[in-house]
């Protein structure tokens, strides 16, 4: 097992600090900061679950740690995800290929395929559902842990947001002493 190598040294000092490893991380560089953060996850079997990563052992974030960080994308890349994530909702929309930038179905299912490992990016979250609902084949949206989180978070938020209703009549909002 590696540490991918988008993960910089300030997102695994995040990590150490969030499940509270023994770890010192002063002074030295992200190769040795990765070392040592193996060693320490390979010589621990349990951590502290965390709610804010959801990660609640040590095979997933071990997963977590050899996937590439859905946070760090580049300029170039996030452009070329966003330019394919269009023209699936282009695809949808129409439901046929002409205006959009595929040939056939291969490389639609190539193409969404790629960017599923992009979750983070909303544009591409809401090209996938779309063509989960379109199409027969079903992509699995891959989300960080963290926006997993800030979204379950909106969700839930809209659930327990009051509902505001609107009566006619004179009222007081504020009394003024």
């Amino acid at each position: 097992m590696e540490i991918h190598k988008s993960f910089s040294k300030n997102d695994m000092i995040e990590l150490i600090e969030v499940f509270k490893m023994d770890i010192d991380y002063f002074d030295i560089t992200k190769t040795k900061l990765s070392k040592q953060l193996l060693k320490y996850i390979n010589d621990n079997e349990t951590f502290i679950p965390n709610i804010e990563y959801f990660i609640n052992n040590k095979k997933e974030l071990v997963d977590y740690l050899s996937k590439p960080n859905q946070i760090k994308v580049s300029t170039y890349q996030k452009k070329e995800i966003m330019y394919i994530a269009k023209n699936i909702l282009l695809y949808c929309n129409q439901g046929c290929f002409h205006n959009t930038s595929f040939i056939d179905e291969y490389e639609l299912m190539d193409c969404a395929n790629y960017i599923k490992f992009y979750g983070d990016i909303p544009t591409v979250r809401r090209a996938l559902i779309t063509l989960n609902k379109n199409y027969i084949e079903k992509f699995e949206i891959h989300i960080s842990p963290k926006i997993r989180f800030e979204l379950e978070k909106k969700k839930k938020m809209k659930k327990d947001r009051p509902i505001v209703t609107f009566k006619y009549g004179k009222f007081t909002l504020f009394e003024i002493s």
